[in-house]
């Protein structure tokens, strides 16, 4: 049993990851070390003598950290908390846990978990295990929805309703519109492009857009910058002439695409440019092989894209 610094964490990124790639019932992206590591360094940044439980032993990996001194450990990403803390074989992540609470620290403290899946092999040892706890809360956490994109893009077609890919079919761009693909372009010049289509958003405008949130912000930046290092940023731009009507952002990890952000200036609304970029970004995918395209947490708009939808719950434990 190997307990890890944050920064020995962050070094064994690599291994982290592939650890995430072998654990069942997760969000895998969302799981993934630049996932926690841009959550923890924007949103989540622990106070002084705050304390980290990170632990590693064969493959198996507890990632938690405190906040605010009150001995309660969370995720490093505790916002939506879409990500496992736990990485590896459930099971013994779970045994790791328990252990590590009993060898490393004296007194009774609390974990928060996210990233459970409801019904799933963690949720079901958990709740086999909480008569061990001194406090035990389960609590609703954010659904997500996704794409099974394995049998590829006319397979997933197949399998959406009539009335849905006749409106596929009926699709087209608007005259003069174009779809581009710059996920290799300079990251600073996209991310200010990304945030010119945000002002002109009705979010912007009624002061409810993620990116008015400085917090939020460093965080896409920082996902953008890392993904686009790594060759894993997606990123197209609806374009007229010489400006900007809307793009749809994400990024990939081994054979998983996940959506982060898609909007479109409020004068393109009548367009239909966002079922177009989606579609096209589906059909892109698709071509490079990936597998899962995660839409990202439930809204009812997304339903007929999805093919799954995975409901996540939390859970609060005192040993």
């Amino acid at each position: 049993m190997n307990r890890l610094s944050y920064e020995e964490f962050l070094a064994h990124g690599d291994e982290f990851d592939r650890a995430v790639s072998r654990t069942p019932e997760i969000a895998r992206f969302c799981s993934s070390a630049l996932w926690q590591k841009a959550a923890h360094d924007t949103m989540q940044q622990p106070e002084e003598g705050d304390e980290y439980f990170i632990f590693e032993e064969e493959g198996n990996w507890i990632v938690f950290a405190e906040r605010g001194g009150r001995r309660i450990f969370y995720p490093l990403e505790a916002a939506w908390m879409f990500g496992s803390p736990l990485i590896g074989d459930p099971l013994d992540c779970l045994d790791l846990l328990r252990r590590a609470t009993t060898e490393c620290l004296d007194s009774p403290f609390g974990f928060c978990f996210g990233g459970i899946r409801k019904g799933g092999i963690l949720h079901r040892a958990i709740m086999a295990r909480r008569e061990e706890c001194l406090q035990f809360e389960e609590f609703p956490a954010t659904d997500c929805v996704g794409i099974d994109l394995s049998g590829g893009y006319d397979e997933w077609l197949a399998r959406r309703s009539k009335k849905f890919r006749k409106s596929i079919r009926q699709l087209r761009l608007p005259e003069g519109v174009s779809i581009e693909d710059v996920s290799r372009e300079s990251p600073g010049e996209l991310f200010s492009r990304i945030e010119a289509v945000q002002r002109e958003t009705y979010k912007w405008a009624e002061g409810i857009d993620i990116f008015q949130v400085e917090t939020y912000r460093k965080f896409y930046r920082i996902l953008l910058e890392e993904l686009h290092d790594r060759e894993d940023l997606r990123i197209l731009f609806a374009r007229r002439e010489d400006s900007d009507l809307a793009y749809i952002f994400g990024g990939v990890q081994n054979t998983t695409y996940r959506g982060f952000q898609m909007s479109y200036i409020e004068e393109a609304k009548p367009l239909g440019i966002g079922n177009a970029l989606q579609l096209r970004n589906l059909q892109l995918r698709a071509d490079e092989g990936i597998l899962h395209y995660d839409l990202g947490m439930h809204s009812p708009y997304k339903e007929r894209w999805a093919d799954r939808w995975d409901e996540y719950v939390g859970a609060f434990l005192v040993w």
